[in-house]
């Protein structure tokens, strides 16, 4: 993804309330090795890609300093929304370092039926983000999982996670992801269906009769 950013003079409420009146987002990218660098965007391009801003994936920012396009690849680090319009009204950019850990969220993607639905459960995603440390040569858009050999009662862990070298997710690993619950009802016909035949005990009495008979009948 790449966006088209210029740097900002304007500081203030009142200067950049009237970018945003003129159509333009203010932002800002920070990172390790760099001094924050104030910056404004065309809100009419970012909303194009709104849907698609996430901590996980980069971000393309080309910028005019003293003359000179430069190309910088950033993370979204934090959008700011107007809790009234809906509207974006500052966007945090995060630049990492080589080497450096960045401590971000990754979308878990869930896919497959478990067998337990199938059975009757019903399936519960306990997490659709996964916060991890990881190394930037390290990152994904997104975590998948199969999730279909859960049975009932069953639970997809974040030991179960297979993660690329140099992420670790910040969870602990006995964390649920995904359960399969098995429903009250389903429950109740599973304990009918282990209990043993009303006929069962009766014909082991009659047995024990029949042995006490013949005893009898020895003496």
């Amino acid at each position: 993804m790449q966006l088209t950013a210029e740097i900002r003079t304007e500081h203030g409420k009142r200067p950049v309330r009237r970018l945003r009146n003129q159509g333009i987002i203010p932002g800002v990218i920070y990172g390790p090795e760099m001094k924050p660098m104030a910056i404004k965007l065309k809100k009419q391009e970012v909303e194009k890609f709104v849907h698609a801003l996430s901590e996980a994936k980069p971000v393309t920012l080309q910028i005019n300093v003293d003359g000179k396009t430069q190309n910088i690849e950033v993370f979204v680090k934090k959008v700011q929304i107007d809790k009234v319009t809906d509207e974006i009204v500052h966007i945090d950019f995060y630049r990492p370092a080589m080497g450096h850990v960045m401590r971000i969220e990754i979308p878990i993607r869930v896919v497959g039926k478990p067998v337990g639905v199938e059975k009757g459960g019903i399936m519960e995603v306990l997490h659709t983000e996964l916060p991890v440390e990881t190394l930037p040569s390290a990152l994904v858009e997104h975590i998948e999982i199969d999730v279909s050999r859960l049975n009932l009662g069953e639970s997809y862990h974040v030991r179960d996670l297979k993660l690329p070298e140099g992420m670790k997710a910040l969870l602990p690993a006995d964390e649920a992801l995904v359960t399969v619950i098995v429903p009250r009802g389903l429950q109740a016909e599973e304990v009918v269906a282990a209990a043993p035949a009303e006929s069962a005990e009766p014909e082991v009495i009659k047995k024990g009769k029949k042995a006490e008979e013949t005893e009898e009948e020895k003496e």
